[in-house]
């Protein structure tokens, strides 16, 4: 398995601006600055030795890698608290046997043929110390298979299917958003919502249950990392013209799963569900990005160059007593 999770991952900007509240601050994670010098560093080592960026630069992309270094950065922070917590650990046999089949030697093609978000992945992935990269992936592995078969949320939920039309139609993503801030503002109000859609001709479910185990594609997204009460919007996936709202009305981390029929679950889909595992971690902790590379996009587990390209919405009950 971690051969196989270790190659499932290897096929897979000057900042300007002023730090969030430290000169020279990319990120500040609990009070732990992360220094703009070492962003910088990695950007660097990515162009000077990583042909497949060249096409990145020429095209002004080069941004997109930054926002992955800060984001690969913060995860690694919150992956060293969820292992405390957890009691995880990446022994050094093991670090040492994945260096051994050093899973990053391929060169990445430079012809475009890879989607820019996992290039930058990549790159980042290249550029960062070895150990640290190759010891987060395994503990994101470990996280996943702690949670994945005993995990299970209970969702209110509707969803969008279609741009509104009209004189003034809405995208999609500002349907769903709408929708979320309307179940955070009234969660008492949700089940009324949603008995309105369905009468619509929506698909819509109040109470309807989601065991991990059953979707990997799905326990990567936001509502399986969201806590109770909380409100989420995001696209599950890009192929597909779909955005759910939801909110939570219970995640139980020790269900009794059915996992007779589960489907096998793909090395890369592991470590996408053990990241989304680092949720509640990323929730609990004060994340402060430098607007130099953009805000903290809690649904993406991710840096966003701006409010307005958050990738999905995620709204505490805290959050929704604050709006």
């Amino acid at each position: 398995m971690l051969i196989a999770v270790l190659t499932a991952l290897a096929a897979g900007l000057t900042a300007c601006g002023s730090g969030p509240s430290q000169v020279n601050t990319a990120v500040i994670v609990d009070g732990k600055a992360i220094q703009v010098d070492e962003v910088q560093g990695l950007l660097d080592k990515v162009v000077k030795e990583q042909k497949a960026a060249k096409p990145l630069a020429q095209q002004h992309k080069l941004d997109l890698v930054a926002r992955e270094a800060v984001s690969q950065l913060v995860l690694h922070q919150l992956l060293l608290k969820a292992a405390r917590e957890e009691n995880l650990t990446a022994s050094p046999e093991q670090v040492d046997q994945a260096i051994a089949q050093d899973p990053f030697k391929d060169e990445l093609p430079a012809d475009g043929s890879v989607p820019t978000e996992a290039l930058a992945q990549q790159l980042v992935y290249r550029a960062r110390d070895l150990r640290d990269t190759i010891t987060d992936q395994l503990l994101m592995v470990q996280l996943a298979d702690k949670f994945f078969d005993k995990l299970q949320i209970t969702m209110d939920y509707t969803t969008v299917v279609s741009d509104q039309q009209g004189a003034k139609p809405e995208s999609m993503r500002d349907q769903a958003f709408a929708k979320a801030r309307e179940f955070a503002a009234n969660p008492d109000d949700v089940a009324g919502l949603i008995a309105k859609e369905k009468e619509a001709g929506g698909d819509a479910q109040e109470g309807a249950p989601f065991p991990a185990i059953q979707s990997a594609p799905l326990a990567a997204t936001p509502m399986f990392g969201a806590g109770e009460g909380t409100v989420v919007a995001f696209e599950p996936s890009a192929e597909q013209a779909l955005w759910v709202v939801g909110l939570i009305r219970q995640r139980d981390t020790n269900a009794t799963v059915d996992s007779s029929q589960a489907p096998q679950v793909q090395p890369a889909e592991l470590v996408a569900v053990g990241k989304r595992m680092l949720q509640p971690y990323a929730e609990r902790s004060d994340i402060e990005v430098s607007p130099r590379y953009g805000v903290w996009d809690m649904a993406a587990l991710g840096v966003a160059p701006n409010e307005g390209e958050l990738s999905g919405l995620v709204l505490t009950p805290k959050d929704a007593a604050q709006q």
